[in-house]
């Protein structure tokens, strides 16, 4: 199990948020039963995050994550889930205003953005319930508070 992290150079993740969110990647894959997989992380400005979102979503705005199925062949052979991008300012900023840690609040949309690339959504509020009980009960093993 490997999370691939990478950041935009004007918002390095420091080794200590590293080691957290590789931590709560593994507990999701232990929790969800997945063996032998990785993801992308791209950590990047809510300007990257904004023309992303534009292009994949049409919604012309920054948002904190996005997620991203690997739908390729290559993932029974590479084991690649997909890729997350979160907006390191988006982040910091709702950080801010839902007074939670930021380390905590990213984390959070890691695990987030995970469990939208193994088929969990919020655009239904059984699927919204189930999806944010599975985030409260991760984040409650990594001595998160609960966000909702």
């Amino acid at each position: 199990m490997r999370l691939f992290i990478t950041s935009d150079k004007d918002f390095p993740v420091d080794k200590d948020l590293k080691l957290k969110m590789n931590d709560a990647f593994k507990l999701i894959c232990d929790e969800e039963e997945i063996k032998e997989c990785s993801i992308n992380l791209k950590i990047m400005s809510d300007k990257s995050m904004q023309k992303l979102n534009k292009n994949y979503r049409s919604k012309n705005t920054s948002t904190n994550v996005l997620s991203f199925t690997n739908e390729d062949i290559s993932k029974t052979i590479t084991g690649n889930l997909g890729d997350i991008a979160i907006s390191y300012e988006f982040v910091k900023r709702e950080s801010v205003e839902l007074d939670i840690e930021f380390d905590d609040h990213m984390i959070h949309m890691l695990i987030h953005g995970v469990y939208h690339i193994l088929g969990f959504d919020h655009n239904n509020n059984k699927m919204a319930e189930i999806m944010e009980n599975k985030e409260i009960k991760l984040l409650k093993k990594l001595n998160i508070r609960n966000p909702y």
